[in-house]
């Protein structure tokens, strides 16, 4: 048993590239030994197919039982043929199983090909559902008859034909979620004023549909318990659909820092929900810092507004802000490399320049 198991370990990590938790799991939850063939015949049909040691690593990470549960030639392989003949490339073929690896576990005929059928009917042909497959490999996973469902459901509200293809490409593990949950939340949207044709409906139906009730009752209590009103959080939801699937932690962080650091209010936080997308230790505070050393020693004449500055790509605000200021105030080096940082930004200048008083807060 000690000899199988130390088989399973070095057989995962060396030919699978499995390591940490993945490694130990697998190890466990298998049962093959050194006079397994199989094995070694999946990774042997996966690399003739073209997928490489990454792609076996996440394929196998997230399904071990691949390699002993399944005759590869009889099950994987006339799936992957079937995907090479509808006009997709091998290369991308790798790519949809590599993201989906579930996909391989599903009946050729009585899923894949009725659910492409069905892809195929809702887009419009063939070619809008090839490119569905590229752009969104989990609707391949989806239940057919939610998929069918919802379709008809988005169609019944006279929700555009080119609406339902950006969802689709975008999102189309939605077409597959229950019916009944799927409904109620695109009436939800409805009811809260959203244009069915907008951007903003397609991220908020994505938001609703991965959460539960139970867990947008609690992001509605945390974000009151900050001061929050029903329509300022209406607001941000519309604004920023996915700020109420951000965990409890998450969300305590942000509030942290811009309302009691930043000393924003919630109106205005909730006018302005974008730059909580944005992580804290990578870009707001680095940023926020070295705005702070450059209001600390004078340093600039242009107006900016902070959200607009997050908003920045990493090359423009170093270029503006670092490299601009760098051999005259060395300390912005530091603080954008995240080595200074401050208890509270008051952005108020001690001599001659107020950057509160050209929007920076």
């Amino acid at each position: 048993m000690k000899d199988s198991l130390e088989f399973r370990t070095q057989f995962l990590k060396n030919k699978c590239g499995l390591s940490g938790k993945a490694l130990i799991s697998a190890s466990k939850y298998l049962t093959f030994d050194s006079s397994d063939t199989r094995p070694d015949s999946v990774l042997e049909l996966f690399r003739t197919f073209g997928f490489t040691q990454p792609n076996i690593t996440r394929i196998i990470s997230i399904r071990p039982r691949f390699l002993q549960s399944y005759n590869p030639v009889n099950f994987f392989k006339p799936k992957l043929d079937f995907l090479l003949s509808i006009e997709l490339t091998r290369a991308e073929v790798v790519a949809i199983v590599t993201q989906n690896p579930p996909v391989l576990e599903s009946s050729l005929n009585n899923h894949i090909i009725p659910l492409l059928k069905l892809i195929e009917s809702t887009t419009g042909n063939s070619r809008n559902a090839v490119a569905i497959l590229k752009c969104s490999p989990y609707v391949l996973t989806d239940n057919p008859k939610s998929f069918l469902l919802n379709a008809n459901f988005l169609r019944a509200l006279d929700v555009p034909h080119s609406q339902i293809l950006k969802i689709l490409k975008a999102h189309g593990g939605l077409f597959g979620k229950p019916h009944n949950k799927f409904r109620k939340a695109v009436l939800k949207l409805k009811d809260m004023g959203f244009d069915l044709d907008s951007s903003y409906f397609l991220n908020a139906l994505h938001a609703l549909c991965i959460g539960s009730d139970a867990t947008w009752e609690s992001r509605c209590m945390l974000f009151r318990s900050f001061g929050f009103s029903n329509d300022e959080i209406l607001s941000m939801f519309k604004k920023l659909p996915v700020s109420m699937c951000y965990k409890e932690n998450h969300i305590n962080e942000k509030m942290e820092f811009f309302l009691k650091k930043l000393q924003w209010t919630p109106s205005r936080l909730s006018t302005n929900p974008g730059v909580l997308a944005y992580s804290l230790e990578k870009r707001t505070i680095p940023r926020c810092s070295v705005l702070q050393v450059l209001v600390l020693t004078y340093s600039t004449s242009e107006s900016y507004m902070l959200s607009s500055i997050l908003a920045m790509t990493d090359r423009k605000f170093v270029k503006e802000f670092v490299s601009a200021h760098k051999d005259e105030v060395p300390e912005v080096m530091e603080a954008y490399q995240g080595k200074l940082k401050f208890d509270e930004y008051t952005f108020k200048q001690k001599r001659q320049f107020n950057l509160q008083s050209s929007g920076i807060n």
